[in-house]
């Protein structure tokens, strides 16, 4: 699979909707706060010399906020859903930050306009990754370059069956007590979106075919990844 069905991917953006006002705090939690470490390093890859950036999956505006304090150039903020525009709308309201409702897969700008994208924690919830990362190529410019932060999946057979353990049983369980929600917790859709990830090298070789030069970092024994893939001029096209 190169993305998540239509059917899954609609139960998916429900589970993040319902997951506004505890997003972070529970995210921290299941995470045991590897999740903003993530962020933090994903921070210090990137030049904060850009001429427009853009968030995808911005949610509630969590990084957004980080992101649009260290550029002085724009920031747009793409998400699909209208609730989670609204949250960030608040957030960022004091930031150059421009929010955008649309998917992945069909990005609303022109060719070769941004210096940088960034994808935290969302690229994984795409219909088709494939598509997604040629809507990437096509509006970066010559040498811009993909953040990409998220879950990963890990290239030792051990870790990935201890991490989709974690994610399947664990996670749902403190979502459960940290969000006073039951174990059908939108938090139970973290394991279902990981089950139709790459492993790390493959998602790797992916970023290489399809933008140029990449390198990743593996965070807590390759459960996260940290990638800074820059679009080469040879992969303008096509």
């Amino acid at each position: 699979m190169r993305g998540l069905p239509p059917r899954l991917w609609r139960r998916v953006e429900e589970a993040l909707e319902e997951t506004i006002g505890s997003y972070e705090h529970v995210n921290h939690l299941i995470s045991l706060w590897q999740d903003e470490r993530a962020r933090r390093r994903g921070l210090q890859l990137i030049d904060s010399k850009v001429d427009i950036a853009l968030e995808l999956g911005s949610g509630p505006g969590n990084y957004a906020r980080l992101l649009a304090e260290r550029f002085e150039a724009p920031l747009l903020c793409l998400d699909y859903s209208p609730s989670m525009l609204m949250e960030a709308r608040e957030r960022l309201r004091e930031l150059k930050a421009h929010l955008l409702r649309g998917v992945f897969e069909a990005l609303p700008l022109r060719e070769s306009i941004l210096s940088l994208v960034v994808a935290a924690y969302a690229l994984r919830d795409s219909t088709d990754r494939v598509e997604t990362l040629k809507e990437v190529r096509r509006i970066l410019k010559s040498r811009g370059r993909l953040l990409l932060i998220d879950l990963g999946r890990p290239r030792n057979p051990l870790m990935e069956r201890l991490l989709a353990l974690h994610l399947r049983i664990v996670v749902p369980l403190i979502a459960a007590l940290a969000a006073r929600r039951g174990l059908r917790n939108p938090w139970r859709m973290l394991y279902e979106t990981y089950r139709m990830l790459p492993r790390n090298n493959e998602m790797l070789r992916l970023l290489e075919e399809l933008l140029g030069d990449a390198e990743m970092e593996e965070l807590a024994l390759g459960a996260i990844i940290v990638a800074v893939a820059e679009r080469s001029e040879e992969q303008r096209e096509g």
